[in-house]
């Protein structure tokens, strides 16, 4: 308890007393400081102490995390508080250092932002934090394009706030849209690689409509780069250089192989189907709404290829149900459940066991995460991008060939339950539960069948007489022959001024 005010402390002299605090608010600039520790009965982090953490909880423990968190959010109304305003802005920076006991320690900025905002578009450069996909923000396992479990990706992206009525529709449907340019360098791996992202999603049913239905896509590109590794394989690259012309851009937007493409400079037979990795998600959702009660039915049905695109690798995707109470925070609630939800993901049929299947004229073996020419797949300094159940080689202890595949598991069915409770008014206790098993890849026979299960149990309690304080309790457990077998504790605080 006394390191526990020490730390409380040390955080509130941050503000130098009011004079900072106040000069905050008038600007609506807000600040959080947050410390915390983990310690494992191992060498490793379990799957949900790390998972989804936008890549700052180091994957080996002991392991300990110091990060700041300043910013500026949009500013929804006028001083008269009576219209919205057209313009504003906003920004986020993130520094942090990670440490644990075979990297020491790791500066790390997981967001660095500059956001402007026009009406309900708005314009951002940087890193941010954010989720690819419909489903439940709060409690999913994993959305399956992005997930949050990598660091998130520099880029530009122009896109809607959210869901915007149109209003020639009487405001029946609304779109939510974006289009992205990034910037995936990572070396020694891989260096001048570039990321394209978009999404298109409807929302269908008016503000007042009890029941609503979401559809959309969103497409992802890994395209460009150079490496030391592609100089070895000149099927796959020119002198070790993946296209990079601008003229190949539309190519990458609208997945298409243009003609005569062995004419033109840059170009390998490896690039005839499709430059760069392509893939993403189909999403759908139904959505009602009763007597302060939500309950939302998703589904995100993955694509690779045009066989996935045209639904030949059914069922595969993550199927989920979330219900969520609206509850009233400040009625002396004994203990509450605020918020429940299961998935079931499966990635087994990929369209069958082999990329080449006769007498058809759709590919199989999908082969989900993996690509020829990025080794590392979809992957961000070694994270995964998309959901975490497809996990780097390096995270595992079963055996992989050398030189296989970056993600030597992505036939999987994993079912999973996630709640949130509330106690009282303010304690949040959250449970996380998976159970996978594991197949290895397409064509690729894994017996026995690999089973894996990771819980996670975490509580986040206000420090009394310490306002916007919080101290965060959590213990993670891996018990199985995918992961390491281990338990672990985390401890944290955190102030927000």
């Amino acid at each position: 308890m006394r390191v526990l005010k020490l730390v409380v402390i040390i955080f509130s002299l941050i503000t130098f007393k009011n004079g900072f605090s106040q000069s905050l608010t008038a600007y609506r600039i807000g600040v959080d400081a947050e410390a915390s520790t983990i310690i494992s009965s191992g060498s490793v982090t379990p799957f949900w102490l790390r998972s989804n953490q936008y890549g700052t909880v180091p994957t080996r423990a002991p392991a300990a995390v110091l990060q700041a968190r300043v910013f500026r959010e949009y500013w929804s109304y006028d001083s008269s508080l009576t219209h919205r305003k057209k313009f504003d802005w906003g920004f986020v920076v993130n520094p942090m250092v990670a440490w644990d006991k075979q990297q020491q320690a790791k500066f790390l900025l997981p967001e660095a932002h500059v956001k402007l905002r026009f009406r309900q578009v708005e314009v951002y450069a940087g890193r941010r934090k954010e989720l690819i996909g419909i489903g439940d923000s709060t409690l999913s396992s994993g959305f399956f394009a992005g997930s949050g479990n990598a660091l998130p990706i520099p880029k530009i992206q122009i896109a809607t706030i959210g869901y915007v009525p149109l209003a020639f529709t009487g405001k029946f449907i609304a779109v939510n849209a974006a289009f992205a340019h990034g910037w995936i360098n990572t070396p020694p791996y891989l260096e001048g690689a570039r990321l394209h992202q978009k999404h298109l999603y409807f929302k269908f049913g008016k503000p007042s409509h009890r029941v609503k239905v979401y559809f959309g896509i969103n497409h992802q590109v890994q395209w460009a780069g150079h490496s030391e590794y592609l100089k070895k394989h000149p099927e796959l690259a020119l002198n070790g250089q993946l296209p990079a012309s601008w003229e190949f851009f539309p190519n990458v937007v609208f997945a298409y192989t243009p003609a005569n493409w062995d004419k033109k400079s840059g170009y390998t037979s490896y690039d005839s189907y499709r430059l760069g990795n392509h893939l993403g998600s189909y999403d759908a959702g139904i959505e009602a709404n009763v007597r302060g009660r939500k309950l939302l039915i998703y589904h995100q049905h993955p694509y690779e290829d045009f066989s996935s695109l045209a639904f030949k690798n059914a069922p595969d995707g993550l199927w989920g149900f979330n219900y969520a109470i609206n509850v009233d925070r400040y009625k002396p609630w004994g203990f509450k459940l605020t918020r429940l939800t299961a998935e079931f993901l499966t990635t087994k049929s990929q369209t069958g066991p082999t990329f080449y299947i006769p007498g058809s004229k759709y590919q199989g073996g999908d082969n989900y995460f993996n690509h020829g020419q990025y080794t590392e797949g979809w992957s961000y300094f070694g994270r995964t991008i998309g959901t975490p159940f497809i996990a780097p080689r390096n995270d595992m202890i079963i055996s992989v060939p050398e030189g296989g595949n970056f993600f030597p598991n992505n036939r999987i069915n994993m079912w999973y339950t996630g709640a949130q409770f509330i106690y009282r008014e303010d304690v949040l206790l959250t449970v996380r539960t998976s159970y996978s098993r594991n197949f290895g890849i397409a064509g690729v026979v894994r017996d026995p069948v690999i089973g894996q299960f990771s819980g996670l149990l975490s509580c986040q309690i206000p420090v009394p007489d310490w306002l916007y304080t919080y101290v965060s309790l959590k213990i993670g457990i891996d018990s199985g022959d995918l992961f390491k077998n281990s338990v672990a504790g985390s401890i944290g605080v955190r102030k927000s001024w």
